[in-house]
């Protein structure tokens, strides 16, 4: 007999690994709330090469036709049930918020639109006409704020090695959809996978790019180092930071605002 819940979920862009754990989560979603839903998404790593099923969760996003309390309650109850499958809580979008997002978070709407699969529904991220200005300004305020943050935590953690070393963890967060950002605003097609985006970025800032690489995979692979390659490994983040922000303060005055 069809199983019209089966034939409207398309798993097939998906790994093995993530579309067996996401299958019975979206189901059981389509099953008791379709009328809520215009599309499900997987998003972040698991769309990815980066994945490692090892260590990484699995994201989704929901897009709803409006946002409904009850709806959380729901999910809610549902998170719990498959808390053992690896799956992290969905991000919950509606139109509207798209909409807003293109103002106040253009980056951010930038990483959905190019790391996503749609698995049901209609694609409203792939309809999004995201400024390029507007994501290069953002770069900026975030590498300014990345910079005083890092410098703020480096003097604050002085001698402190776990502290030092809980700062070059915290700073990978944001960081490959930031790499991201800088490359769509020059107008570039980046790439969603770790390895080829840090490529590119050599080919803007040279040897300066390996400094990301060594503190992104050392987060990662959960790397071990002296406190003395931590404090160096930080300064030449720091150094590699100041030249994007050169590299993007260049594009505005180049480019204009537009």
């Amino acid at each position: 007999m069809p199983d019209p819940i089966h034939d409207a979920l398309n798993l097939k862009p998906l790994r093995l690994f993530v579309a067996d754990r996401v299958e019975p989560f979206f189901r059981k979603i389509l099953a008791e709330r379709q009328d809520h839903v215009l599309a499900l998404h997987v998003i972040g790593s698991a769309v990815t090469d980066d994945f490692d099923p090892d260590r990484s969760d699995i994201n989704s996003l929901i897009v709803l036709r409006e946002m409904d309390l009850d709806f959380l309650d729901f999910l809610g109850s549902l998170c719990r049930e498959f808390k053992h499958s690896r799956l992290g809580p969905p991000m919950l979008l509606t139109p509207k918020y798209i909409e807003r997002w293109h103002n106040i978070s253009p980056l951010e709407l930038l990483d959905l639109k190019l790391v996503n699969e749609r698995v049901y529904g209609a694609d409203l991220l792939a309809e999004v006409d995201i400024s390029r200005s507007a994501v290069r300004l953002q770069c900026r305020r975030a590498m300014r704020s990345r910079l005083i943050h890092l410098s703020w935590g480096y003097v604050r953690a002085a001698e402190n090695k776990r502290e030092l070393t809980e700062l070059m963890a915290d700073s990978v967060f944001g960081l490959a959809p930031l790499m991201r950002g800088i490359l769509y605003a020059r107008g570039e097609q980046p790439p969603i996978t770790v390895g080829p985006l840090f490529d590119a970025l050599s080919a803007l800032v040279g040897s300066a790019a390996l400094s990301f690489k060594e503190v992104y995979w050392a987060k990662i692979r959960e790397t071990k180092m002296p406190i003395a390659r931590v404090r160096a490994t930080l300064k030449d983040y720091y150094r590699a930071i100041e030249i994007l922000i050169d590299l993007v303060d260049n594009m505005v005055e180049t480019q204009g605002a537009g």
